[in-house]
């Protein structure tokens, strides 16, 4: 499987033209799985080779969302664990994501990530991309994780192999309204370039690390009281915040921490998007493809991966079932049946999940 993985560095044109149809495929669907996505900083990155530093809030979706909205070929490296079901495999290989393997893992398993490393260093020589996650893990908590040192040695062993290479690392911030609800929104800030070769002359990496989470600090939503999480957010959320606004947000945060008095910020009740016998008629005409994916639902452990399953099957999911039915109508009645079914299925791209 890792050797599978890695040779992304060695596909032939027709295999990049997959991969680039691939991408603009994800982007779309993001588009319609996200009720509205904010980019900001595109103009903070820089040619060359970079690294994408993030927060990590919401599985695979968020190396997705890095992936694809920004104009270098891009890789992420992820966690190891995911790469074991066979369409994970090939669903993540295919997007450019790269195991990487924890202690958790098994010690034995840590050896194949010098093989990472290398292919890092040959992205980078290709001016090529890495999304990674410093946190290490993911939590839906609104807060940055103190960061590991890996990023530190996917950086300083590419520029020990190639002492004029110039490393950028951009940090990145995710902020997401409700990560786990479908047709919420997100907003993605890409920061000011860290140069990587600047601490590499004095092999600082702690202070690399520490201007690093300063810097995704100031593009996320974070409370830095770990102890008083709940109790700040708890009263975060009554002043109606904007998640997609890091900067307003931490604003407020900082004035709760004071034990200021924030005013309460009305929000105009949303009008329903739908109507209930338009819902229901959603329902039935998507019957099977929802059964399936509340089938596979139940068997998701880590809440946190709901929302990015629920994208990387109903992207594939949904537009099969939609294809094999309309082609199903078309054989039975023609052009007739295709226009019915056009006509059907029109709601579901309005379908509001209720699975939440």
């Amino acid at each position: 499987m890792l050797g599978e993985a890695h040779n992304f560095y060695d596909l032939q044109p027709v295999q990049r033209l997959w991969h680039s149809f691939l991408r603009v495929y994800v982007r779309v669907g993001l588009h319609f799985y996200f009720k509205k996505i904010q980019i900001h900083g595109k103009e903070n990155i820089p040619e060359g080779p970079v690294i994408f530093a993030a927060n990590h809030q919401n599985a695979f979706m968020d190396a997705l969302l890095i992936v694809c909205f920004n104009s270098h070929i891009t890789h992420s490296l992820s966690r190891a664990d995911i790469f074991k079901k066979p369409f994970a495999r090939w669903f993540l290989s295919n997007l450019n994501m790269i195991p990487v393997y924890r202690i958790r893992d098994g010690r034995q398993s840590l050896a194949e990530n010098k093989k990472t490393f290398e292919a890092c260093s040959e992205l980078f020589r290709r001016n090529e991309a890495v999304v990674i996650f410093p946190e290490g893990n993911h939590g839906p908590r609104r807060r940055l994780r103190p960061l590991s040192k890996g990023f530190t040695r996917v950086a300083f062993e590419a520029i020990q192999k190639n002492p004029t290479m110039k490393i950028s690392i951009i940090p990145v911030g995710l902020n997401y309204s409700s990560h786990q609800v479908f047709r919420s929104s997100v907003s993605v800030y890409f920061g000011e370039s860290i140069p990587a070769n600047d601490y590499f002359a004095q092999l600082e990496s702690n202070d690399l690390r520490n201007e690093l989470a300063l810097g995704i600090k100031r593009l996320v939503t974070h409370v830095e009281d770990d102890e008083r999480y709940e109790a700040i957010i708890q009263q975060l959320e009554i002043t109606n915040p904007n998640y997609l606004d890091p900067i307003s947000c931490n604003e407020r945060i900082a004035r709760i921490e004071k034990g200021d008095t924030i005013p309460i910020h009305q929000v105009a009740p949303h009008p329903m998007a739908i109507t209930w016998p338009l819902y229901f008629l959603t329902l039935l005409i998507n019957f099977i493809p929802l059964m399936i994916w509340r089938n596979i639902k139940m068997r998701i452990k880590d809440p946190v991966f709901i929302a990015s399953m629920r994208f990387g099957i109903g992207i594939f999911l949904f537009p099969f079932f939609y294809l094999a039915i309309g082609l199903l109508l078309s054989f039975l009645w023609g052009f007739q049946g295709l226009v019915i079914w056009l006509i059907l299925s029109f709601p579901s791209m309005l379908f509001y999940d209720r699975t939440r």
